[in-house]
């Protein structure tokens, strides 16, 4: 059994992988079995999938096949405790629809198991296929997985933005960066501000005017014009400080809204901070 660990990037999961395929999900379920892994007892799961294009490895002659993976905690020990506290990488299997899934293969024809247990590595992808490039270049694999991360960042935007860091992970800061420019063009505004977030978190301060609209955007989601005040107080140039206190002195009534407070007063420190030793 492959040891319990994260793998967060996509090439790392890549390597540890037999077969990389995209391919539609069922509900994931409980088998009923458990294994120890890493000295704790977990659950394992299942769930049937229907492979559409694998990029890596052989394809199963079977179809659908049947993908095994393993829980956190089995379900007796989260009933027997009293309340259960996690903390550490994100866990995961895989999700009911589309996934980018790293896969491992098993003894048993048409059974595979995820790349590494207990933690994420299916990647969730947006329920319609993207139409790929022609097969016919050694990038196809990122021109495809490029499409499909541009496809779930329409689609997922307005609760997961993770899909745009994914677009940096698969092509590299400079090509990613060229890539969500010329994508962002072609996307309703929420979306051109989240991309531009991301870009100034890599250092394209052209962004910053973008960024700095979604960061005093009051209709905006807060969890949003945090991210917007993360990337500037790690990137921004002085201009930003006083947008910056701006927000940090609007009412706060509600959570959501004092967890913005506090990550809009940690990037003007963290600004004010490097401005004042530049000085």
């Amino acid at each position: 059994m492959e040891p319990a660990r994260y793998l967060p990037s996509i090439w790392q999961r890549w390597d540890a992988s037999d077969l990389v395929c995209t391919g539609v999900t069922s509900e994931p379920s409980r088998t009923g079995a458990t294994r120890v892994i890493d000295g704790n007892t977990r659950d394992q799961l299942s769930a049937e999938v229907t492979l559409e294009t694998c990029f890596k490895g052989k394809r199963p002659a079977a179809s659908p096949i049947r993908v095994l993976g393993y829980s956190v905690y089995a379900l007796k020990d989260e009933r027997d405790s009293v309340g259960v506290a996690y903390a550490g990488p994100p866990p995961g299997f895989v999700r009911k629809g589309r996934n980018l899934l790293f896969l491992r293969q098993t003894a048993t024809p048409g059974v595979l198991k995820v790349a590494v247990p207990i933690y994420e590595t299916a990647i969730q992808l947006a329920d319609t296929r993207p139409r790929y490039p022609i097969d016919d270049s050694s990038n196809f694999f990122r021109e495809a997985l490029t499409q499909e991360f541009e496809a779930a960042i329409v689609q997922f935007d307005a609760t997961d933005v993770s899909d745009i860091s994914r677009v940096f992970d698969l092509l590299g800061n400079s090509q990613a960066a060229m890539e969500l420019s010329s994508f962002s063009k072609t996307v309703a505004l929420p979306i051109q501000r989240d991309i531009a977030v991301a870009l100034v978190e890599h250092d394209q301060l052209e962004s910053e005017p973008v960024v700095i609209s979604l960061l005093i955007n009051t209709s905006a989601l807060p969890w949003k014009r945090a991210n917007a005040a993360s990337a500037l107080g790690r990137n921004g140039s002085e201009r930003v400080l006083p947008y910056l206190r701006q927000v940090a002195a609007e009412p706060v009534t509600t959570d959501d809204l004092k967890s913005l407070h506090v990550w809009v007063l940690e990037a003007c420190q963290r600004l004010e901070r490097r401005f004042t030793e530049r000085r």
